[in-house]
């Protein structure tokens, strides 16, 4: 009972239902006005009938005639007549009698003139002689024109059983169909109560009518994008686990010591934890920054800045720490930049990001270029250039994903915990602008980014502009 209720407010039955409907409206008004069209063109062809019968009852009648009120031969012919057609024949003269009567001799009884039967007038050579009738009659043993009548009810009869016909075809043909076009979208909605099950692997076939296969293909979009957030949120469980795991641990372990007696609570002791300490501090942090900006609820004070101060800034913050590794920092500003819209101290974090991955990973006697140019007048380019080893082609892809890294050994003596240009890369897209990296290996690496002068409307979900 249930597979039928559901069966009834289904679509597949829906469609049915007005198919049906449409088809009973189509035929019922093709039936009624083709009823009505042979219904007049039968009367008119009645009419018609008719008129050129009585063309042919006044010739012939008229030939009997012979002057002088005189009638030959008229009776046979008119018993002939009448006996062929089923129709009463009846002659009147001038004086109004009955000269002749197709059915006189099966028993009937002359027509009386005054039971208001039509007579029309009879003329020869233009003199009128008389007048005649031609009736209807069912008297026995007479040969009766079908009616024309009938061919009306034939129509419409036939019009019915090849309407019944029809709605019956045309009933099960939609019923195929429908249950054809609605297989996909069956197909998908289980898909999609599986993926809601969390079985995210569930992907659905993309053929069929381009409508469907747009929405599977949607379908098997979302499902990945469902899947690609769920491993991430996997992978990052496991990351930001294994992140704090080493500090935690550490602590743990000097604190033991310390408390076991096997280490003295000196300065030096202290510092060590502090130093592990700031390290989870500045990994939380990273890791609340990012929340934030993945989550829009990040806060931007934007206000025109110079890029160029920005920049001579931050190379010069870390001019020492590339002198003392033997690495050549430089910079590099075209003419005419124009003041950018920007948070200044959240590009300067990008750049700091950026600066410290090239000055980590070039070697001594490397160097390392910053270039700051303006393009069209609308966007500011800054691109941050080593010679270091590089990075290998397959690694590009990831290389701005959370806690990827392409050391595998995820030492810290090789780069920080992975965050970095994560980080940089959401902090750019939030000003409206867009990160790239390029790079050779054992030639050196190139990152560029982009900021627009003035920041779009639309992409100022979450920032604030001061006054």
């Amino acid at each position: 009972m249930r597979n039928w209720t559901n069966w009834f407010s289904s679509l597949q039955f829906r469609l049915i239902l007005a198919f049906a409907v449409i088809l009973a409206l189509a035929l019922g008004s093709v039936s009624y006005y083709v009823g009505q069209a042979a219904a007049k063109e039968a009367q008119r062809f009645e009419i018609r009938r008719e008129e050129v019968r009585r063309a042919r009852v006044e010739k012939l009648v008229a030939g009997s005639y012979h002057g002088g009120g005189q009638w030959i031969g008229l009776q046979p012919i008119l018993e002939r007549a009448g006996s062929l057609s089923g129709r009463r024949i009846v002659v009147r003269n001038t004086q109004g009698e009955i000269v002749g009567d197709s059915h006189l001799r099966l028993g009937t009884q002359g027509v009386d003139p005054q039971t208001g039967t039509r007579y029309s007038p009879l003329f020869v050579d233009g003199q009128e002689v008389g007048s005649f009738t031609v009736a209807p009659h069912n008297a026995p043993g007479l040969v009766r024109e079908p009616p024309i009548s009938r061919l009306v009810g034939t129509v419409n009869r036939y019009l019915l059983w090849t309407g019944l016909a029809a709605g019956l075809v045309g009933i099960l043909a939609i019923s195929v169909l429908s249950r054809r076009l609605l297989a996909p979208i069956q197909a998908l909605a289980a898909a999609a109560a599986r993926l809601g099950g969390g079985d995210l692997s569930q992907r659905v076939s993309t053929s069929g009518p381009s409508e469907i296969a747009t929405l599977a293909r949607s379908f098997n979009a979302m499902a990945g994008s469902l899947q690609q957030a769920e491993e991430q949120r996997r992978n990052l469980a496991v990351d930001v686990a294994h992140e704090l795991r080493t500090p935690l641990s550490n602590i743990q372990g000097y604190l033991e010591a310390v408390k076991d007696g096997l280490l003295e609570a000196d300065s030096s002791t202290i510092d060590i934890i502090y130093q592990q300490a700031l390290h989870l501090s500045s990994l939380v942090e990273d890791l609340r920054l990012l929340a934030q900006v993945e989550g829009g609820s990040l806060r931007l004070d934007l206000e025109p800045s110079s890029l160029e101060a920005l920049l001579t800034r931050s190379v010069e913050a870390f001019r020492a720490r590339a002198g003392a590794k033997g690495v050549q920092l430089s910079l590099q500003v075209a003419e005419a930049i124009p003041q950018v819209v920007m948070d200044g101290t959240r590009i300067a974090q990008v750049v700091g990001n950026l600066l410290e991955n090239a000055i980590q990973h070039t070697d001594e006697g490397g160097r390392v270029h910053v270039f700051a140019e303006a393009i069209d007048g609308a966007t500011a380019r800054v691109t941050v250039e080593d010679s270091g080893a590089g990075i290998a082609p397959e690694d590009l892809p990831q290389l701005f994903d959370r806690f990827y890294r392409v050391d595998p050994s995820r030492s810290r003596a090789t780069g920080g915990v992975g965050l970095g240009l994560t980080i940089a890369k959401q902090l750019v897209e939030a000003h409206g602008g867009a990160i790239s990296a390029e790079s050779t290996p054992n030639v050196g690496s190139r990152f560029t980014f982009e900021l627009p002068v003035i920041i779009p409307t639309d992409k100022i979900t979450t920032a604030t502009k001061r006054g």
